[in-house]
Formats: structure tokens, C-alpha cells, sequence
């Protein structure tokens, strides 16, 4: 799957969720829900979440 957030979007990640590519405006965000947090691995790589980055690869978003 492949998501991109443009400018102002915030996707809030409620469960476990695979993608092949992930890009995000200067501005976008990515979040868990309320009292968690969300972590990305990238081919098995731990990975910051930045505005205006871009991922590749076998991501895994996490909540927990």
C-alpha cells in the first residue's frame, strides 16, 4: 500500500499497518491514538516519522 499526506493532513494510525511507501508533506503529520504512540520500522530499521520525509521499502507502522 502507498500513502501520501499532502500539505495539513494528519493521519491518525489506530492498529498495525503495512505499506511500500510513505510520503509526507512539509506539514503533514502522522499520529496514534489518544494515549499511545506510533513507531515505523523500514526494512526492519527503526525510523523517525519526519514531516516531509519519504520511506520506501517494507514499513511497519505500530501502535502501542
Amino acid at each position: 500500500m502507498i500513502v501520501r499526506l499532502s500539505s495539513g493532513s494528519t493521519w491518525t494510525v489506530t492498529g498495525t499497518s503495512y505499506l511500500t511507501r510513505l510520503t509526507l508533506a512539509a506539514d503533514a503529520a502522522v499520529r496514534a491514538v489518544s494515549g499511545k504512540s506510533v513507531t515505523m520500522t523500514v526494512d526492519g530499521t527503526q525510523t523517525a516519522i519526519e514531516a516531509g520525509g519519504v520511506y520506501s521499502g517494507a514499513i511497519v507502522l505500530t501502535v502501542g
